[in-house]
């Protein structure tokens, strides 16, 4: 049998559109289309011809797909990517995931600890996190990601599709429910902490959705600043007077962007919203806000446990690329991805 799931993922995987691919394979726009909807069965050589364009091996084509893998957060940032880099980004997380669920069976995942809070306020979500993460109240987190895989978040590393995209968060099923956060590769150390700890908010105060977009992605960002920035520790530490000087010197101890810590002080009523346009007009001023000051650059945090997994598990790439059914080059091309997020 063959799924039309599995020939769409294969085909948003490469790039492809629908037209694009059917020129690519001798056939029509709609015949693809029928295929996808598993209203037509493709004949042998047009499955070959569609596995050589999009790198798979026709048995792939034959695998069930897997149907507990949504969208999560990805649905918040649907305004901001073209429906194309929407779907290429979300199926390379769906077959990451799916390499890495097919892993977990061999291994015996630790329990994750993101506890179940409901109608609580985003900061006092965060504290509770924290808490529950064995961390201290008002101390910075060092390797953030480290923190979240020990606590049992699976972490998928992606391609740097979109520069629109930070990460996204999902509820998958493996052993139990468990929270499953993918983020691209390549993206500033204390832009990738932010958006770990904003899609920690989305796991835990948005499980399902109950307000408008706009709305959970605010209440997204004040979690992960008060997960990254506790209040407690904030007013000890954004002294006045508060200027780009003395966030600076803040940014290696936390783990934060200057423009994180701006944001925190004037939520916080520690800044005016007349000082908060004043020191970001100067960040922009000094080009800050494109890129920070590169001395102040923080230590690569990568994932390990997918990769850890993948080395374990299997000899070499082609007995890789044979579980996973794709041609050696794109397996090739997941794999770097895993080794890539460990150097």
């Amino acid at each position: 049998m063959i799924y039309g799931d599995r020939i769409r993922q294969a085909r948003e995987l490469s790039g492809f559109t629908q037209e694009e691919l059917a020129i690519k394979v001798d056939a029509s726009q709609s015949t693809i289309a029928r295929i996808e909807n598993d209203s037509l069965c493709p004949s042998e050589e047009l499955l070959k011809a569609i596995a050589r364009q999009t790198g798979f091996l026709p048995s792939f084509f034959e695998q069930e797909p897997i149907g507990d893998f949504s969208e999560g957060s990805l649905i918040y940032r649907s305004h901001s990517l073209s429906s194309q880099e929407e779907a290429k980004t979300y199926q390379y997380a769906k077959i990451i995931y799916e390499q890495a669920r097919k892993m977990a069976m061999a291994y015996s995942l630790s329990p994750h600890r993101l506890p179940a809070i409901d109608k609580e306020e985003p900061a006092n979500a965060a504290r509770i996190v924290r808490t529950s993460f064995g961390l201290s109240p008002d101390t910075p987190i060092r390797n953030l990601t480290k923190i979240v895989e020990n606590n049992g978040i699976i972490l998928l590393t992606l391609p740097l599709v979109s520069t629109n995209l930070d990460a996204f968060s999902t509820w998958a099923e493996l052993d139990c429910q468990r929270p499953v956060i993918a983020i691209p590769l390549n993206k500033p150390t204390d832009r990738l902490r932010f958006s770990l700890g904003h899609e920690i908010g989305h796991l835990v105060l948005h499980r399902p959705i109950k307000s408008n977009l706009r709305v959970v992605d605010k209440e997204a960002d004040r979690f992960a600043s008060e997960f990254l920035l506790p209040e407690i520790a904030m007013r000890r530490e954004l002294l006045t007077p508060v200027n780009l000087t003395s966030i600076a010197k803040l940014k290696p101890r936390w783990g934060a962007s200057m423009q994180a810590l701006i944001y925190s002080a004037r939520y916080l009523g520690i800044i005016t919203e007349r000082q908060f346009r004043y020191l970001f007009h100067q960040m922009g001023v000094r080009g800050w806000l494109k890129q920070e000051p590169t001395n102040l650059d923080l230590p690569a945090e990568k994932p390990q446990s997918v990769r850890r997994m993948a080395e374990t598990l299997y000899k070499d790439i082609d007995e890789f690329a044979v579980d996973m059914h794709m041609e050696k080059d794109t397996a090739m091309k997941l794999l770097f991805m895993a080794r890539a997020s460990s150097t």
